[in-house]
């Protein structure tokens, strides 16, 4: 299961007449899963790789990030669409992540996390017990 950002956020002021809200800045992503992982990008255009964090607490991932913006006291702001502050973005994942095992990567302004599975959440076999001596428990 993955959970998305809300479909109709951008319906509740479609002009941006009410200013600057409180919603987080878009992070573009992708999720994938691959044998016993999951593959996440996630696009960060302008973020350099000490500015980002990532948690993960449960089968959440967070991640946060800060876009480096010129010192603007000497310059005139002629158009604003680039996101400023903190861009936080957390994905829902249907598994608990193995912590131990996760492999972070940023190249070329996407950062790649590789989150395997923890072996506890990882579906297994179970061994049927058979033979005509074995009586059955009553319930």
């Amino acid at each position: 299961m993955i959970l998305r950002t809300d479909p109709f956020r951008d319906f509740r002021d479609p002009f941006g007449l009410l200013g600057p809200t409180s919603r987080p800045a878009p992070m573009p992503a992708d999720v994938y899963r691959k044998d016993d992982a999951y593959l996440v990008q996630i696009d960060l255009p302008g973020v350099v790789a000490d500015a980002i964090d990532v948690t993960i607490r449960r089968n959440v991932v967070t991640v946060s990030a800060q876009p480096a913006r010129p010192d603007e006291s000497s310059l005139e702001l002629l158009l604003n669409e680039r996101p400023v502050g903190t861009m936080t973005r957390s994905i829902a994942l249907g598994e608990e992540i193995d912590v131990t095992n996760v492999q972070a990567d940023y190249v070329n302004g996407v950062l790649l996390l590789h989150l395997p599975i923890a072996e506890s959440a990882r579906p297994r076999r179970i061994n049927i017990r058979h033979g005509e001596s074995q009586e059955i428990a009553a319930r």
